[in-house]
């Protein structure tokens, strides 16, 4: 496992690290037979699907970059970003999923992680690197979360089969450096890379 997470963070992963996220993968499915957290179809894959899926992230940014994870829900990939090692802020407007968010950040001692109770909208500061999993299509999630972007602002967004032609339409209204890269842990999925985010017009 170790050997796999470091492939796939391009950070070094310590045995301590490896066990915390032993321990958010029991809390995530004795949580997830409450509420719905993961399909029950990846519940058998929950490393593969989840876990290693959220890991490869990582690789796009430093370890000092500031993180947030829109409609974090299950903590996927807020929660694995703040392990390996980087700041995080987890946005979820869910009750139960924040009341889930902070045991996992306490259980863990997740120092480098903060948990924002609403949606992205409301949130008013801005990071260094954007996530969101199966939150809104692009030219949506673009729209409901440019303001927690500056200038240099990278976003790092895990699209599945949908990634090109989400992209292909986001690039009507909106303008940037757009790249697609193959996900390391699923031959049908993309990771959509972007920066300098703006409307398209915008100068």
């Amino acid at each position: 496992m170790i050997d796999r997470l470091d492939a796939l963070s391009g950070r070094t992963v310590p045995r301590e690290t490896l066990e915390k996220i032993q321990l958010f993968v029991a809390m995530l499915l004795e949580e997830n037979a409450k509420q719905n957290l993961i399909s029950s179809k990846t519940v058998e894959q929950v490393w593969e699907r989840h876990i290693y899926d959220a890991a490869q992230l990582v690789t796009h940014s430093t370890p000092s970059e500031r993180w947030c994870d829109i409609g974090s829900g299950p903590g996927l990939p807020g929660v694995i970003i703040a392990i390996l090692g980087s700041p995080i802020m987890l946005i979820e407007p869910r009750r139960l999923r924040v009341e889930f968010l902070s045991r996992v950040v306490e259980a863990l001692d997740l120092q480098s992680a903060a948990i924002f109770h609403g949606k992205a909208e409301r949130c008013a500061e801005t990071f260094d690197v954007i996530t969101a999993r199966a939150v809104a299509a692009l030219p949506k999630l673009f729209g409901l979360a440019s303001h927690l972007a500056h200038s240099g602002t990278k976003w790092v967004l895990p699209k599945g089969q949908s990634a090109k032609s989400e992209l292909d339409d986001a690039r009507r209204t909106w303008q940037g450096v757009f790249e697609l890269v193959p996900s390391m842990t699923s031959p049908d999925a993309s990771i959509v890379i972007a920066q300098g985010v703006k409307p398209r017009g915008e100068r």
